[in-house]
């Protein structure tokens, strides 16, 4: 009885006869054993179809199918997955190849973390003129913005500005190992464009529940030469691809739920996906449209199917692009001078005495330490005009505190007139220098941390800060250039451990809809590629340890019962002060859960890279629990739990803590100081 393929290769075939043999045997020598072929060869003049025939056609792994018209590859990719038979999907262009251990580490990446799509981050180019054999010497290592595996967040807005927008990924569909039914489930195919590959993976970016990065180099690209007729041809194929795929682009975010009410997301983008699609089809060969006279007629017959008055549009286009090519040095001058004036007419702006302007990670919303500061000052009810800058408008926060977008004009000016700001990242203004009689306070936006963090920050704007611990206060003064005040009271954010305060408990977990009774563990692991835990396990042990009934609350996607997804919610504290056990990799919640009196359990599957490069701390192996490497050796931790008050009291007298439940009335004080002092 035949053995159904676990994966599914889809070879795209266009006049590749002389890398046919390469990149097919590539693929058979894979150290996986259960997977299928299936060539398609796009029309090709060059005889590569009979080639395949005569090579490959007795493997019963092999299909190989023909398209007698060239459709093109997006086609022909869609007619692969048609024939398609395995669990899973991965595409291979014909000029390309893949390395012995390309389909093991895909599809043991997909099975290990559930992942629907896994997003191959690295990728090695072999230049066509460079001299076979394939060698360290003539490859090129390529990689995304990406530098370590793990599950992408679910939260999507993060997805799209950190990932889609800021372009960490590129766009190839030969880095991602795609789950078939969840191309079925949704109707994923590729578009008939020369650019197909952009709305395709962005469909998969916006889609997929479980999307795992893999850092491991084993596609290598074979980088050919453009003829000048191919590059002319490219950039109207660009051209067309911006139209329909913006399209579709277009049509997908009004169908997707997730982008409902988000249409500043909407617009950034469609915005990022004309920038994409321009930076590899149109800008490069734009030169061509000033040289090549026969370049309007291609025009005029890429764009007739869409714009009735093609003829009018190609001619005076491309005459006004010029023209603003030549005028670009002009305008870029002039748009410099604007720049600067406005930033003088902001800078001669009257400071408003009490206004204090709070910012949150960039815009992010009403959280972290700034928060715990503005609560303190409704809760002394000062008479204090409190902004905050946000992304999204839509963003919950009490009335008395406006809310302005971040990063507009308006913004500049609330800042511009703001006596106090209060921060937690040292990325404050949008112009050089704060003004005379202004006082800027940066919380920080982490507590007592155990992986390394940035050095040298440049800190010149900022009055006072505040560290959590005496090893926060040592690892500020390393990392920032700040002689100014580290004020050694805690974080506000941390005050709500030291306050016992059933009814706040009581809230959070009604807003989460715990069960009544339950007890709570939290996982919150810093690095999302510990998502694998087995949810049920765990709650089990737990159960057979502590006793009572368990509920899981996450801080990433986990599947199955008595879990309650809290990724999105805006506020870790609250969670760690409703939990009565912590389970994380190397977060600074495992010191706030200790500071709270929580049970700590770490669980960090890839201790021994983070030891190897050096990113962890001395101070996480001087953690009172055993450090796991496994769930295995996670549920064992747990079943033998011992460790004792007086272990964790030894850990926290060497880090020495500062909190004491007064760390926003601290701050408030200083302000009020500075406020009246003015």
């Amino acid at each position: 009885m035949a053995t159904d393929p676990i994966v599914s290769v889809v070879v795209s075939l266009r006049n590749a006869e002389p890398y046919i043999k390469k990149c097919v045997d590539s693929i058979l020598e894979q150290t996986l054993r259960h997977f299928e072929i299936i060539l398609v060869d796009d029309a090709s003049r060059d005889g590569g179809f009979e080639l395949c025939q005569k090579l490959y056609g007795d493997n019963p792994n092999i299909k190989i199918l023909r398209h007698e018209k060239f459709s093109g590859t997006a086609v022909a990719r869609n007619t692969g997955m048609k024939f398609a038979s395995g669990k899973y999907i991965c595409f291979v262009n014909g000029e390309d190849f893949i390395l012995p251990y390309a389909l093991n580490k895909f599809s043991t990446a997909a099975e290990k973390f559930n992942a629907e799509i896994v997003h191959v981050s690295s990728w090695f180019e072999f230049n066509q003129d460079a001299v076979e054999p394939v060698s360290n010497e003539n490859l090129w290592l390529r990689c995304d913005d990406y530098s370590r595996d793990g599950l992408l967040k679910n939260n999507f807005l993060y997805r799209m500005d950190n990932h889609w927008r800021n372009s960490a990924t590129n766009s190839n569909a030969w880095q991602c190992f795609c789950r078939k039914d969840f191309l079925e489930r949704w109707g994923i195919n590729f578009l008939d464009i020369a650019a197909a590959d952009e709305p395709f993976n962005f469909a998969l970016f916006c889609l997929a529940e479980r999307y795992y990065v893999l850092n491991s180099p084993f596609y290598v690209k074979r980088k050919l030469n453009d003829s000048p007729e191919d590059a002319a041809q490219k950039f109207f194929d660009g051209l067309r691809s911006m139209i329909v795929g913006s399209a579709y682009i277009e049509k997908f975010l009004a169908q997707v739920p997730r982008f409902q009410n988000y249409d500043l997301w909407r617009e950034n983008i469609l915005s990022t996906f004309f920038q994409r699609v321009a930076a590899n089809y149109t800008a490069p060969h734009y030169e061509n449209l000033l040289t090549n006279a026969s370049m309007n007629a291609l025009a005029d017959k890429t764009l007739t199917p869409f714009f009735p008055q093609a003829k009018s549009f190609v001619k005076y286009f491309f005459n006004a692009a010029h023209i603003l090519n030549r005028q670009a040095e002009t305008l870029t001058r002039i748009n410099n001078n604007l720049s600067e004036q406005t930033l003088a007419i902001f800078s001669r702006m009257e400071i408003s005495r009490k206004k204090i302007v709070f910012v949150n990670c960039e815009g992010k919303g009403y959280g972290c330490n700034p928060k715990y500061i503005a609560e303190e000052i409704l809760r002394q009810k000062l008479p204090f005009d409190l902004v905050w800058l946000v992304n999204d408008a839509n963003a919950s926060m009490p009335d008395k505190i406006r809310k302005v977008r971040y990063g507009t004009l308006d913004s500049m000016f609330e800042l511009a007139t703001a006596k106090i700001v209060v921060t937690n990242t040292n990325k404050i203004l949008p112009f050089p220098n704060k003004k005379d009689g202004q006082f800027f306070i940066m919380t920080w936006h982490s507590g007592t941390d155990f992986l390394r963090g940035e050095q040298n920050v440049s800190c010149a704007t900022i009055d006072l800060m505040m560290a959590n611990t005496q090893e926060q206060f040592d690892d500020f003064k390393q990392m920032f250039d700040f002689d100014g005040e580290i004020l050694k009271c805690g974080l506000p954010r941390n005050d709500i451990f030291f306050r016992r305060d059933d009814k706040l408990a009581a809230r959070v977990k009604k807003k989460l809809n715990v069960p009544r009774f339950s007890k709570i563990v939290l996982y919150t692991p810093i690095y999302d590629a510990n998502a694998s835990l087995d949810a049920k396990k765990l709650l089990d042990v737990l159960k057979e340890k502590f006793g009572g009934k368990w509920t899981l609350v996450t801080r990433c996607k986990l599947d199955g019962a008595n879990i309650i997804d809290a990724t999105d919610y805006p506020d870790e504290q609250k969670l760690i002060l409703i939990a009565d056990a912590i389970v994380s990799d190397y977060s600074p919640a495992i010191f706030d859960g200790i500071c709270a009196g929580k049970k700590i359990f770490l669980y960090a599957e890839d201790i021994d890279d983070r030891t190897n490069d050096g990113s962890l701390k001395p101070l996480y192996f001087e953690l009172p629990y055993k450090i796991n490497r496994s769930s295995d050796e996670l549920f064992d931790a747990v079943k033998n739990f011992n460790t004792t008050e007086q272990q964790v009291k030894r850990f926290v007298a060497k880090v020495k803590p500062f909190n004491t439940g007064n760390a926003a009335a601290d701050v408030v004080a200083i302000i009020q100081t500075v406020i009246d002092n003015t």
